[in-house]
């Protein structure tokens, strides 16, 4: 999940960076590699001021976006449904026009899906919801938070 979702006051470790390799430079040379522990020091509009080592940076949206995160209370997301599993959408995490596309191809809050295949190399995903079968990207099923 990306680094946005966390919230001030939360410690998180760096998994992985996304993106080009510019930019996963860039971020590397800030300090943000993976197994590192990030302090959130604040959040406005997904905007961030991270505390790294002793260290304190802060990152826009798009580049807060880039940083993936684990540990603490993780979700669970749809990419974590095993196939042949049901689940049901809690809710939606993404922004903009990624989220608007998500709701458009009809993954709302409430509804129900099933995983039916997952690509030989892991990507995309086949969900069958509301009487029909879709392909999703893992960094979209990402996004979507289920129970």
């Amino acid at each position: 999940m990306p680094l946005t979702f966390a919230k001030a006051g939360q410690t998180v470790t760096v998994r992985r960076i996304t993106g080009r390799d510019e930019v996963r430079q860039h971020l590397a040379e800030l300090g943000l590699v993976a197994d590192t522990p990030v302090t959130i020091i604040s959040e406005m509009a997904g905007n961030l001021s991270v505390q790294i080592r002793d260290s304190r940076i802060a990152l826009d949206k798009s580049m807060a976006l880039r940083v993936m995160i684990g540990g603490g209370n993780r979700m669970k997301t749809l990419k974590d449904v095993r196939v042949g599993e049901t689940a049901v959408v809690k809710r939606l995490h993404g922004e903009g026009p990624v989220r608007r596309r998500i709701m458009d191809m009809g993954i709302t809050k409430g509804v129900q899906l099933q995983v039916r295949k997952v690509a030989p190399l892991g990507d995309p995903m086949e969900l069958n919801l509301r009487n029909y079968e879709l392909s999703l990207r893992k960094a979209d099923a990402e996004m979507i938070e289920v129970e």
